[in-house]
This record gives C-alpha cells, sequence and structure tokens, in this order.
C-alpha cells in the first residue's frame, strides 16, 4: 500500500508537497522542495525525517538527494533505521518515479536498478506515514 501511496504523492502535482524550509541546499521546481542536498554514489550520510522537512501528501517527512549518474550504470541505493522503517524511490529530473523499493524490511529499505545517464532524485522517506527518526543512507555502483 506505501508503494502506491509514495507514488500517488510523488507523481501528482507540486501543489501537494509543502512545508519546506528556508534552509537549504538548492531549490528544485520539479519537487516543489528547497531542501535538496546533493550526493554522490559511493558514500554514505546520516539524515533524519523530522517535521520541518519537505512533506508528502499523508503528511510523511521526505528528504531529497540530487544524484548525477554519468553513464548507464547499475546502482544500488540503501536507508537503514533503528527508529523507523525507511522507505526509498528514485525521481527522474522532472520529478517523476523511476524505481521505487525493491527490497524491504523492517528498518531498511533498498533499491537496485539501471539507471541511464543523467540526473535523478533519491527520496527518503518512512514505509508508515508520519514515522520520523535517524537514518543512514549507502550507496553503490554495480
Amino acid at each position: 500500500m506505501r508503494r502506491s501511496l509514495l507514488a500517488a504523492a510523488l507523481l501528482l502535482s507540486g501543489s501537494l508537497l509543502a512545508g519546506c524550509d528556508a534552509n537549504s541546499t538548492f531549490l528544485n521546481n520539479n519537487l516543489n522542495c528547497d531542501r535538496v542536498r546533493t550526493y554522490d554514489i559511493g558514500n554514505t550520510v546520516n539524515g533524519s525525517l523530522t517535521s520541518s522537512d519537505c512533506q508528502l501528501s499523508d503528511g510523511s517527512a521526505a528528504d531529497y538527494y540530487e544524484i548525477r549518474v554519468n553513464s548507464s550504470r547499475q546502482v544500488q541505493i540503501v536507508a537503514q533505521s533503528n527508529q523507523f522503517d525507511p522507505y526509498l524511490a528514485i525521481l527522474d529530473s522532472n520529478g517523476n518515479s523511476v524505481q521505487e523499493e525493491t527490497f524491504g524490511d523492517v528498518g531498511y529499505s533498498e533499491i537496485v536498478t539501471s539507471l541511464p545517464s543523467g540526473t535523478y532524485y533519491v527520496t527518503a522517506t518512512s514505509y508508515n506515514p508520519g514515522d520520523q527518526g535517524s537514518y543512514q543512507l549507502t550507496s553503490d555502483y554495480y
């Protein structure tokens, strides 16, 4: 159910996303969020979902990370948390869903997919609407 909920929230008009604050890395009009961070595949980053993050239409907090793929590659992205059940999605440069979680378990979400070269956005959110807490995001190329 969360899969369809997230897809609907991401694919609908940007007016459904609200609650981004001014402490941004940069603004992305396609995501209607001014709190998008850059992220390089192969790195690890610690994040947290809070009430001050961008919000999906169901009220869930969402963090967005811009990634750039220079040539067609298979990527793996993993979110882990001991405070909530994470959920991942990858969006294209227009904010359309490309891939959602391919494997998940309590405290774990994983996407493994092939991406052509381009700019994408990793969306880190919670499987259960409204859950918040700290998480770790890791990634690698295959």
